[in-house]
């Protein structure tokens, strides 16, 4: 087999965002919410989990409810990147395994793809990817919706049947898994599963699974 295409998601896959990013992002969204909709903090905040468990992203639950919210504007609130950056945590040996695998990388987010960037070129990562596709790339759609996948794999030529995903969340990978690319459950709630082909709930642990494939280059 071909090397593969290794699609990466960013939020507690490249970096730890339980270390204070999401709890950011989650209070910019809230007051963003309260203020727009003219809602109570508790009220806004509520509203905000309820989208994100509905529709796997709380703009999505937006866009279906509220039309009248400019996304670009939602978006820009929601992603205070100068305190998000300052809060930026690596995940340890992130940078030496994206440097050993084989095959092409891509990014692949269901946050913006301004947020994306930002965070992959302040990790000093983003030589090792080909693509760093968020959720405006591939038209406002979020994991697990079975057409995010298949853009994202149009834009990076290739099938899925060529991939291996690389995501903390077990909804992305089961969708992931039934358009027939390898899964791989990252972090430390993975365990094995039907749908993973790989639970590593490290780096270090990844790394032994891409050897044992043959997708590790020798040091």
């Amino acid at each position: 087999m071909n090397p593969p295409v290794w699609l990466f998601d960013l939020d507690n896959t490249l970096h730890d965002a339980d270390a204070g990013i999401f709890l950011l992002i989650n209070h910019a969204m809230t007051d963003y919410l309260a203020g727009r909709l003219n809602l109570s903090h508790e009220e806004a905040s509520a509203l905000r989990e309820d989208y994100w468990h509905c529709y796997g992203a709380t703009l999505a639950g937006l866009q279906i409810h509220h039309p009248e919210i400019d996304i670009a504007e939602f978006l820009a609130h929601s992603h205070p990147m100068p305190q998000i950056l300052e809060k930026l945590t690596p995940i340890q040996r992130t940078k030496s395994l994206l440097g050993r695998l084989k095959g092409r990388k891509a990014v692949f987010s269901n946050g913006p793809s301004f947020y994306v960037r930002a965070v992959v070129g302040n990790l000093g990562i983003r030589s090792y990817f080909d693509l760093l596709a968020g959720t405006d790339d591939f038209g406002f759609l979020y994991k697990p919706d079975r057409q995010a996948y298949l853009t994202v794999c149009r834009l990076l030529g290739t099938t899925p049947q060529n991939c291996i995903m690389v995501d903390d969340n077990a909804d992305n990978l089961h969708a992931a898994k039934q358009l027939g690319i390898q899964t791989v459950w990252f972090g430390r709630k993975a365990h094995a599963l039907p749908f993973v082909d790989c639970a590593a709930p490290d780096m270090a642990a990844l790394e032994v699974w891409a050897a044992q494939q043959g997708w590790l280059e020798a040091v």
